[in-house]
């Protein structure tokens, strides 16, 4: 069967679209930014519960409007009872049909922010057997992975670490995102960091605008 073409859509920080011929996907919706317009959505994916990437408004609004809403129990958790109850739980290992584009899950715990204290389940999404959206976590993944939808800023991230990941997923496009926190000066810093992963053996490597699409090879 052959994929769709795709597109990614940025709205802000984490939050994207993938967008194919059949169906748009948004993906991460925080409460630190402006709400992105669910008119044209047809589902959507969170990875994991932190406000920077799952506003429970957002989420329970599209929930109402009858939008597929999935992703890790623990987001669920934070709706009311009458959104929560469609809410569609995902689990590593997990191979779902999202908005007309097939979806393997993969993930586990958040990136270690605390020597004691566990994240939580941070899952990943691989979109169309083309895109790899990791969330805050560098997901280990098998097989050809051509766009790797990644943090290039985070409390957890060390630039070493992230070298150490692309050259493990080898993909041929790198999508630098998690940016919101950063000023002018770690927007530079980030954006030099994604430039050096193109030595590591990477063909492109973008940190896109807000409203930037990005046509994915």
């Amino acid at each position: 069967m052959t994929e769709p073409a795709l597109r990614i859509v940025t709205h802000h920080h984490a939050c994207l679209e993938i967008v194919a011929d059949g169906g748009r996907v948004l993906v991460d919706p925080g409460e630190f930014w402006p709400a992105p317009d669910l008119d044209r959505v047809d589902a959507v994916l969170v990875t994991h519960e932190h406000p920077d990437h799952a506003d429970p408004a957002v989420l329970a609004d599209a929930l109402r409007r009858g939008i597929p809403v999935l992703g890790p129990a623990s987001v669920r958790a934070a709706l009311d009872a009458e959104t929560a109850a469609r809410w569609q739980v995902l689990s590593p290992g997990d191979e779902v049909s999202v908005a007309g584009l097939d979806v393997v899950v993969g993930g586990g715990e958040h990136a270690a922010m605390h020597p004691e204290t566990a994240g939580p389940e941070n899952l990943a999404y691989f979109v169309a057997g083309t895109v790899l959206v990791t969330g805050d976590r560098h997901t280990p993944w098998d097989g050809p992975v051509p766009v790797l939808v990644t943090p290039v800023d985070a409390p957890w991230l060390r630039a070493v670490d992230l070298v150490r990941y692309v050259r493990e997923i080898a993909p041929h496009t790198v999508v630098g995102v998690h940016d919101g926190l950063l000023n002018d000066t770690g927007l530079s810093i980030a954006d030099r960091v994604l430039t050096s992963l193109q030595r590591e053996g990477v063909t492109r490597t973008v940190r896109p605008a807000v409203g930037e699409e990005i046509t994915v090879p």
